[in-house]
């Protein structure tokens, strides 16, 4: 298994983790009522079974986002690294042919309801 599979797996499940101790934490402490509606639906096994699918997708994304947008890249100009970003920070200072960068503030008269 590759490093960068191997992250991503281990990020996957720290964050499924974090999703369900957050999830548990807002049933125990029954933020806005949720346990009580949950409990009191006609299937509760099935709305926390779905309510617990959310959380974890959205916090194992989250956390492998993180993991991925967090990575060291390669900086040595031999190699090819940082030069897209690098060109394209070089750009938007100079300013991109047809895209006026340096507007001027240019305060717009309201009436005020009397």
């Amino acid at each position: 298994m590759s490093k960068l599979l191997k992250l991503l797996v281990h990020n996957l499940v720290m964050g499924i983790a974090a999703g369900w101790v957050t999830l548990g934490g807002l049933l125990f402490i029954n933020i806005g009522g949720l346990r009580d509606i949950l409990f009191a639906s006609s299937d509760p096994i099935l709305t926390l079974v779905l309510l617990a699918f959310g959380f974890t997708i959205t916090f194992g994304s989250l956390a492998m986002g993180v993991a991925i947008m967090t990575l060291p890249y390669d900086r040595d100009p031999g190699k090819g690294g940082g030069h897209k970003v690098r060109g394209l920070m070089a750009r938007l200072q100079t300013g991109l042919p047809g895209i006026d960068t340096h507007q001027d503030l240019v305060p717009v008269p309201v009436k005020h309801k009397s």
